[in-house]
């Protein structure tokens, strides 16, 4: 049992790396884009972001998720699982081409719509076609983890993540193609990838077509679409909004305000894949509701104080990585911040929920959350602009929270630790709004002066009884502990 634990504790772990990799390529590339990009022309990148998630999910079908359910069901008939292997293959090439043919000849009209202020020819015909190309690539990712087989997945995304990385940076910086060279560099990756993921896919099974075999997967996957949209639209459907409703340099500051949210988005999920199987675990044992409860307060507690990290550091870090134009972003970072442990607090209810095997409630329950998030945009966004779309990022996520909590207390009850967490968010509110009193005209005082701030957060946390008389004692073994080897 050991063993296989850490077999899958291991691969869990590349996973990870991989996803990371997946969709960290725009926060890690801020200091360029925010150098030789204005707001306006970054603003770009921002509306095409969403647009190629929801254009790549929408072409897919959903066919990737179907690909690992019914990999395993065909597993035991080598025959069969080829065909299927070729079917889902063949399906998911003329899906993406079709889609991107069909998008290329109506675009102009559906997008000039959505995308007022977004020229269809070249920037989302580009982004159309990125999308269609890249369901092969995402097709053999899901074949890998079906296989179990994360040394693979790992190494294909350590790859695509340094192609198109290079290649970004080339059209970018080396031949000043602003927004537009960012999106040629994700495309032609995604051209270039294609092929090896071509080859595996076919290498696995064969080229055919089954409309059997494609059909049930069709009647797996199609009803997944709507918790898809519903996610898309609480996660990025602002973008889309705004481009229609604000001008596009203050669109740039906030898509720049908002990958702050996108860093602690990575972290949250990161720290999700390790709680979910040992609370599913745990939560079929009895007498562990306890144990549940102090590992919920203390993963909010570390989320918490990231989102606080970031709340306090972001006006600096974006003075440091980015020209003036840009500094007045900072601004929607506390609101998107907080927003983020709201969602993170709305993944323990979520995995209460798929324990009992409750799945339907948590796509009605996103897509609810979503339609808000849209709807507030849509009424208050033209009169209080990219603050109002900050504030509803907060209000969305708040409001999905309590209705998972809801839903989720009647699935699988849980005794959170309100006093505790209440505390928490209290010290951390009050440490922000100390922030705002300190003097922004010297860098390198008021980054000295957060930091102090940050440093105090767990000080604050053990002298207002925050942690119980067990869990000092077993700070003070932990750190008598390190004190001897670092003596040693």
């Amino acid at each position: 049992m050991f063993a296989k634990g850490k077999q899958l504790a291991g691969q869990s772990s590349l996973y990870t790396i991989g996803e990371v990799l997946r969709s960290s390529l725009s926060f890690l590339l801020l200091p360029i884009y925010t150098r030789l990009l204005t707001p306006a022309d970054y603003g770009i990148l921002g509306v095409m972001s969403p647009v190629f998630a929801l254009l790549s999910a929408l072409m897919a079908l959903g066919m990737p998720a179907a690909l690992v359910r019914f990999y395993f069901d065909y597993e035991d008939d080598p025959a069969t699982l080829r065909r299927y292997i070729g079917t889902v293959t063949t399906f998911g090439v003329a899906s993406g081409l079709l889609g991107s043919l069909a998008l290329t000849l109506l675009g102009p009209a559906i997008f000039g719509w959505l995308l007022p202020n977004t020229p269809f020819q070249p920037y989302v015909l580009i982004t159309v076609w990125n999308a269609g190309i890249t369901v092969v690539s995402v097709l053999a990712l899901q074949l890998f983890r079906a296989r179990q087989q994360a040394h693979y997945f790992i190494s294909f995304s350590l790859v695509d993540f340094g192609l198109t990385t290079a290649l970004i940076i080339f059209f970018v910086v080396g031949l000043r193609l602003g927004s537009l060279g960012s999106l040629w560099g994700q495309l032609l990756s995604a051209v270039v990838m294609a092929a090896p993921a071509l080859w595996i896919l076919l290498r696995s099974g064969q080229l055919s077509f089954s409309w059997p075999l494609l059909r049930s997967s069709l009647r797996f996957s199609v009803p997944l679409l709507p918790f898809i949209l519903g996610t898309w639209a609480l996660n990025v459907s602002d973008r889309i909004v705004l481009d229609g409703l604000v001008s596009r340099e203050a669109l740039g500051l906030y898509t720049l305000g908002y990958q702050f949210g996108v860093l602690l988005n990575l972290i949250a999920m990161a720290l999700n894949n390790a709680w979910q199987p040992f609370f599913y675990q745990n939560a079929a044992e009895e007498g562990n509701a306890g144990l549940i409860s102090s590992f919920i307060t203390y993963q909010v507690a570390l989320m918490t104080l990231l989102a606080l990290a970031v709340a306090l550091l972001a006006p600096e870090a974006i003075r440091i990585m980015a020209t003036p134009a840009y500094w007045d972003a900072a601004a929607i970072v506390p609101w998107i911040a907080a927003g983020y442990v709201a969602r993170y607090l709305y993944f323990f209810p979520v995995n209460g929920m798929l324990f009992r095997k409750r799945s339907g409630w948590v796509a009605a329950l996103t897509i609810l959350a979503g339609a808000l998030n849209v709807g507030l945009n849509l009424l208050l966004v033209p009169r209080f602009g990219i603050m109002a779309a900050a504030v509803n990022t907060l209000v969305a996520f708040v409001v999905l929270f309590i209705m998972a909590y809801v839903v989720g207390q009647r699935a699988f009850p849980v005794r959170y630790e309100w006093g505790r967490l209440l505390l928490l968010f209290g010290l951390a509110l009050a440490l922000f709004s100390l922030s705002l009193l300190i003097p922004t005209e010297s860098l390198l005082l008021s980054s000295a002066l957060k930091l102090a701030l940050l440093a105090a957060m767990p000080a604050l946390l053990w002298l207002t009884g925050f942690l119980t008389a067990a869990e000092k004692a077993r700070v003070k073994q932990m750190a008598q502990r390190v004190l001897g080897k670092v003596r040693g």
